[in-house]
């Protein structure tokens, strides 16, 4: 029962671990690599409350001619705003993306050493690895350069299955015996069983010379 609970608490910590290293290179990666929304935030609130001023000046249905202009100007403002920002924002989600699958490699190949002698904490930043994977090809699943798409999930696919051939194939491959020759636990009865065989001649031949000599 012990034995159950102390595995059930290895699993809970090691998936908590993966949720932890994938926040902290989300956060880090926000953080010294912050999202071009922010250089336009300042004009998208100024439209804001330009519109609110003209929607609050008086009724709906009281609103002058001159209103209305002042609104679809805002409108078309905000329109060019956005279409300013889709290319810039597409290339932040494009190098967004590379660089948080480059440290899910990095997390992962650190997940491989020691991962004998450290199987919770490995299994943690495994597990912070592949969601951190996942989040960088969500974000460039979600831009427009279809070529761009193509090459990064291609090397993050090439990437998933060189390390998960490392960490689960060929950690766990049988080995083979170093020689030709090596015996098995059968070959060991019977070489057993000559040597037997060998020290019964050996002793019938003593006693036999023995009584020759007497």
């Amino acid at each position: 029962m012990a034995t159950t609970q102390s595995k059930g608490l290895q699993t809970i910590f090691s998936f908590f671990l993966g949720l932890m290293v994938t926040a902290f290179v989300g956060v880090g990666v926000y953080t010294f690599h912050p999202s071009p929304q922010e250089q336009f935030a300042p004009q998208r609130q100024d439209l804001s409350r330009r519109e609110v001023a003209v929607r609050n000046s008086r009724p709906s249905e009281e609103l002058a001619d001159s209103d209305r202009d002042q609104l679809g100007q805002i409108n078309e403002e905000r329109n060019a705003l956005t279409d300013a920002s889709r290319p810039q924002l597409e290339a932040w989600g494009r190098s967004t993306s590379i660089v948080l699958i480059i440290f899910a490699t990095l997390v992962m190949a650190v997940s491989l050493v020691r991962a004998d002698q450290l199987p919770v904490i490995s299994n943690g930043l495994l597990l912070g690895g592949v969601f951190t994977m996942v989040y960088g090809v969500g974000w460039i699943i979600a831009t427009n350069a279809s070529m761009t798409r193509f090459a990064v999930m291609t090397v993050a696919f090439a990437i998933t299955l060189a390390l998960g051939y490392v960490r689960f194939v060929r950690r766990d491959a049988p080995t083979t015996p170093s020689a030709p020759g090596a015996t098995s636990g059968e070959g060991l009865t019977d070489i057993e069983k000559r040597v037997s065989n060998l020290e019964d001649r050996l002793n019938k031949a003593a006693s036999a010379l023995g009584t020759k000599t007497d």
